[in-house]
């Protein structure tokens, strides 16, 4: 008798458990989390932020994302980020620089107190987001993607993988703080490696003009960081074909271009994922460390260079990823 009335409470004790854990998890509520882009060729960040949170264990339910996008126009954006910050997300993740400023000075104007994770930000300290990289000691904080300073080093890949280049025509953002910082490291790679480089500002009307009228044998195109240079490096990379004229850009997405070296869109979402479930954990982004990339890819497209006629140096094709354009997948 005492053992039946014991299998009896222990069943009911577990079917109560059962079910309060039911109630509780049907009851949760889920995080917030803001998100906003200026157009939607960010959206490869995105899709690396959910991933990277659902392999953290951030499940359907866990979280609700609210994305805000401007669809490329700089005013849209302030409303789109007023939207946002209405709405009261528990966080805010920024996928680029201009979104990451702006919202900072929406933030700073409305005295509001929101953390803000940005999932890939070239020279954070130095555009005024951050205070240091290892404290950022503010709301903001996440990934510096590398892209200003690695723009030296792309003019070099670029050089080497190509030998026969005598000009580089640097397309540049003269309105854009982090696209002026990358030309002068550019300038400096140059100077060293005794490089002609040609300037070309792509907030002049008249650039593609300009440009194709100074273009000569055995020139090419180095296109820097800059989100007006996202949304023209399709076209960029149309008028490097159409003018058979090598193009390095910055992305693996960004199909047409010759060859790419950086941290991808997708890489750069994911990796921002651990920043967001710290402060979902209580953290302060003031006292989470600015990370790197966790990788950088250097890419040629095959089919490109086939199209092109372009030599490649035989000593450097071991290094980059070769991908296929219209499957994007690495050639054998």
């Amino acid at each position: 008798m005492k053992t039946k009335l014991y299998l009896f409470l222990v069943t009911i004790l577990t079917v109560s458990i059962i079910f309060l854990t039911f109630i509780s998890n049907d009851n949760k509520t889920p995080v917030k989390i803001g998100v906003v882009m200026i157009g939607d060729g960010r959206h490869e960040k995105l899709t690396g932020l959910k991933k990277g949170m659902q392999e953290l264990g951030y499940h359907e339910g866990d979280v609700k994302y609210v994305v805000k996008s401007a669809h490329d126009d700089e005013e849209v954006l302030d409303t789109k980020i007023n939207e946002l910050i209405k709405g009261k997300p528990a966080l805010i993740v920024t996928l680029g620089g201009i979104e990451t400023l702006k919202i900072k000075e929406k933030m700073e104007q409305q005295h509001i107190k929101i953390p803000v994770v940005f999932a890939g930000v070239a020279a954070p300290k130095e555009i005024g987001i951050i205070k240091d990289y290892r404290l950022p000691g503010g709301l903001f904080t996440g990934i510096n993607n590398y892209h200003t300073n690695l723009s030296g080093k792309r003019l070099e890949l670029f050089h080497d993988l190509v030998p026969s280049i005598q000009r580089f025509h640097i397309l540049y953002d003269e309105n854009i703080e982090v696209s002026k910082l990358s030309l002068e490291n550019t300038k400096q790679a140059a100077e060293k490696l005794s490089l002609k480089i040609l300037p070309c500002n792509v907030s002049d009307p008249s650039f593609k003009s300009k440009l194709k009228g100074s273009l000569q044998k055995n020139d090419a195109l180095l296109i820097l960081p800059g989100f007006r240079m996202e949304s023209l490096t399709k076209e960029m990379a149309q008028f490097s074909r159409d003018n058979k004229v090598p193009a390095m850009g910055i992305y693996e997405q960004e199909a047409g271009v010759l060859a790419s070296y950086g941290a991808s869109f997708f890489d750069q979402g994911y990796q921002a994922a651990r920043f967001v479930s710290l402060i979902i954990q209580g953290n302060s982004p003031a006292e989470i460390p600015v990370e790197l990339p966790d990788r950088f890819r250097f890419i040629v497209n095959q089919d490109v260079k086939n199209e092109l006629g372009i030599e490649l140096n035989k000593n450097l094709i071991h290094i980059p990823d070769f991908i296929i354009s219209e499957e994007g997948e690495v050639s054998p």
